[in-house]
């Protein structure tokens, strides 16, 4: 069952979703080595003892150079942590269940389970698949939370339809980016039951029949599989039950990891024509893989044909790509360069094909009412918004926060700032994984009101009033819109300490539309 009804799973939940596609759901007891970068507690307590030491007897401080000299001196290194493989699987666990706190914490878990994958997959030549996958999928999902706002109705219709869409086109455009020129095995991943389809096409590729491959398997029941033992003559020997098992499992809703099934097939690499089919058979069965556990996640959600009937598939639209079209056209607006011509100039295009696919589902709140998408938000022309002129209009079976949003914003215009306060935090509650574009104007109005807030009781010497009431609503709004991607990641040089923006133009425009609303609420 998901843990969820009116709106998406969050994001610690997917995360757990895509460890499981990956088979890495159980973990042994054995330490693993991580080498992580210095955490941003560290450094930040770093930075405050620079701060210190920068200190005059008169009070002041020195200038930034100086600070810049002293931070260099105190900057925290990488360092080594050694963790136990079912540590790691109790965080993926809990945050399924509380979700990410901010995007440090998202950022400190992704170290580890790209170590984890690179650990457990590098043998057999996939781990850059898995790592590849890993990290696109999580980047897909935040572009559905941002883009996709719902109605006040059950979302696991639309969560199906992620899953089965961009997941399912994720995982094959890693595969023909690794092996651009092999076809021969693709099909399997079009199949309902992926692994077996591989199976079958591996037995027809190779020659070797899946009886002759458990005669095999009970023929050499000790050792690892070698060439050698394709040279005895295997007629006379029964099946071996736990080949011809792994085999029919897989077509059965079940998850599965590599470790079970791949030891089976593995023996048919011998039958290959060319030596350089080893790797290009391994990451096949890989891609199969997560294929068929995608499938096992996407039928727990419910029959697929009653979701995807009259829906546009936009992955048929045009041609896919591992990072976002949303973050390549970030990219494109803040100046970064973008390692391919080909991709820049289709992603418009497939932002829109996106756009035009989430707003059909049925339980898109755009079906009701117009929302401008998140890049139009963000880097739309027009001068900063009063809170009445960024009202929306309640609907009667629309989602609560909007509601409660609608209440903060009557509040704002009485003069009540206690009363907007406590709106403002029902309503972010209920906003997460649901407001979707929406939310990059509310959260902007909190910023602005809590700001505006900080001014006024400052200038009566009552910080410590904003800091027990209005604090918290901001910083909790912040971790979250970083977290999803609505506001640009803030990163420390590793040397200096001091912060930068990733995306500065989204950065600068964001925080003017806040001051801007700011100074016009305390005027």
């Amino acid at each position: 069952m998901l843990p969820t009804t009116n709106q998406l799973p969050t994001l610690g939940y997917f995360h757990k979703v895509v460890c499981e596609c990956l088979g890495i759901w159980k973990s042994d007891n054995e330490d693993i080595k991580f080498h992580v970068e210095a955490s941003e507690k560290d450094r930040r307590a770093a930075l405050r003892q620079a701060f210190e030491l920068m200190k005059n007897e008169d009070g002041r401080y020195g200038s930034l150079d100086d600070l810049v000299v002293v931070t260099t001196q105190l900057a925290p290194q990488n360092t080594q942590k050694v963790k136990k493989g079912r540590t790691i699987q109790a965080y993926v666990n809990h945050l399924s269940k509380t979700d990410f706190e901010s995007i440090d914490e998202y950022g400190e878990l992704r170290q580890y389970i790209e170590v984890l994958l690179n650990e457990r997959y590098a043998r057999w030549g996939v781990a850059e698949l898995a790592i590849n996958f890993y990290l696109g999928a999580l980047a897909y999902y935040r572009e559905f939370v941002r883009e996709y706002a719902c109605n006040a109705q059950n979302q696991n219709d639309s969560y199906q339809y992620f899953l089965s869409e961009n997941l399912h086109l994720l995982i094959r455009t890693l595969t023909r980016e690794l092996l651009p020129t092999d076809d021969c095995l693709d099909a399997a991943l079009h199949d309902p039951w992926p692994l077996r389809a591989f199976a079958d096409a591996a037995s027809r590729l190779t020659g070797i029949s899946l009886h002759k491959l458990h005669q095999y398997h009970q023929f050499q029941q000790e050792g690892p599989p070698n060439e050698q033992g394709w040279a005895c003559d295997l007629t006379a020997w029964q099946v071996n039950t736990r080949s011809k098992q792994v085999i029919d499992r897989l077509r059965k809703r079940n998850r599965t990891k590599w470790e079970t099934f791949y030891p089976t097939l593995q023996p048919l690499i011998y039958h290959l024509k060319n030596a350089g089919q080893e790797k290009v058979f391994a990451i096949q069965a890989f891609a199969a893989m997560i294929a068929h556990n995608i499938n096992d996640h996407v039928a727990n959600c419910g029959p697929v044909e009653s979701v995807t009937r009259g829906i546009p598939a936009y992955s048929r639209m045009n041609p896919s790509h591992p990072i976002p079209s949303s973050d390549i056209l970030d990219m494109l607006f803040n100046d970064y360069p973008i390692g391919t011509t080909v991709a820049a100039e289709q992603a418009p295009d497939r932002y829109e094909a996106m756009l035009k696919a989430v707003r059909a589902l049925p339980g898109s709140l755009t079906l009701a009412m117009d929302i401008p998408n998140c890049l139009e938000q963000v880097y739309k022309k027009e001068p900063a918004l009063t809170p009445k002129q960024t009202t929306y209009v309640p609907l009667a079976n629309g989602p609560d926060w909007l509601n409660e949003w609608a209440l903060a914003q009557n509040a704002l215009c009485a003069g009540d700032a206690l009363l907007a306060l406590s709106h403002f935090k029902t309503a972010f509650a209920q906003a997460k994984y649901v407001a979707g574009p929406l939310f990059i104007p509310f959260y902007i109005q909190v910023c602005a009101f809590c700001k505006s807030q900080y001014v006024l009781l400052s200038a009566n010497k009552e910080e410590e009033l904003w800091e027990r009431f209005y604090e918290e609503l901001g910083s909790n709004a912040a971790s979250y819109a970083e977290l999803t991607g609505y506001t640009p990641q803030y990163l420390r040089d590793p040397q200096t300490l001091l912060p930068y923006p990733t995306l500065p133009l989204k950065s600068r425009l964001i925080r003017g539309e806040i001051d801007a609303q700011a100074k016009s609420l305390r005027s």
